[in-house]
């Protein structure tokens, strides 16, 4: 089950992501000492990561990896490692998070998956590793991460964790994780915002479908939450 959350605006949305961020930080810690965040990419989260840095106040044990990444230099404006280091690492409290990027995407996509796969094995563990939470967007086509509608190989990958894919929207080269590791996660929460989304949303609340990526993540142990503004939430 999927746990509608709605705000009145998109303000008001990106506070509420980023207060349940501060609430699994603060819960894994106190449970295991370190929490390990993913993070969505696109223009709907930025302000929730602008709150998120002035919101926590020590992040130490905080280990924050991406969901997906474009295939272009982590300095380029579509990179989603540039939107968080302007968007939280700016003005985060010193010391700042341990934060993963995907690197080499723009040069060898397949390998830089293979790569980030064994990272995050290195860091978790395995056979798959065990986000604290996983935040997620939702696009206009129900797609999350970079897991697309029509891309079957994709949404039924179950032994590689990341994973090269060319998606529907540009920049189109992406890296992606793949549905184990959000399946694993402890905690999902999907954002979106705007009027544009309204259709994604109820689909996602319909039930699972690959024709919906973004409803094919759910864990019976995991919790999950749809976080919308007004605008985007289906009519009651």
């Amino acid at each position: 089950m999927i746990q509608l959350t709605v705000a009145g605006d998109a303000d008001a949305a990106a506070r509420i992501t980023a207060e349940r961020v501060v609430a699994a930080i603060d819960a894994a810690r106190q449970e295991r000492g370190v929490a390990h965040i993913s993070l969505a990419g696109g223009r709907t989260p930025a302000g929730a990561y602008r709150l998120l840095a002035q919101l926590v106040a020590d992040w130490s044990g905080v280990h924050l990896w991406f969901g997906d990444e474009r295939c272009v230099p982590l300095d380029d404006s579509d990179s989603n490692y540039k939107l968080i280091v302007d968007n939280l690492l700016r003005d985060a409290q010193q010391p700042p998070p341990t934060i993963h990027p995907v690197t080499g995407a723009d040069a060898d996509p397949a390998g830089a998956a293979a790569a980030y796969a064994q990272e995050l094995l290195d860091e978790l563990g395995g056979p798959v590793p065990r986000l604290d939470l996983a935040l997620l967007g939702l696009g206009e086509d129900g797609h999350t991460a970079s897991l697309f509608p029509g891309d079957t190989a994709a949404l039924q990958e179950r032994e590689r964790l990341c994973i090269s894919v060319h998606g529907s929207k540009p920049p189109f080269d992406r890296i992606s994780v793949t549905l184990p590791v959000l399946h694993a996660a402890r905690r999902a929460i999907f954002l979106a915002e705007g009027a544009g989304k309204t259709w994604a949303i109820g689909q996602l609340l319909a039930g699972p479908s690959e024709r919906i990526p973004a409803s094919l993540v759910d864990h019976e142990d995991a919790q999950i939450e749809l976080i919308a503004d007004e605008a985007a939430a289906p009519p009651s």
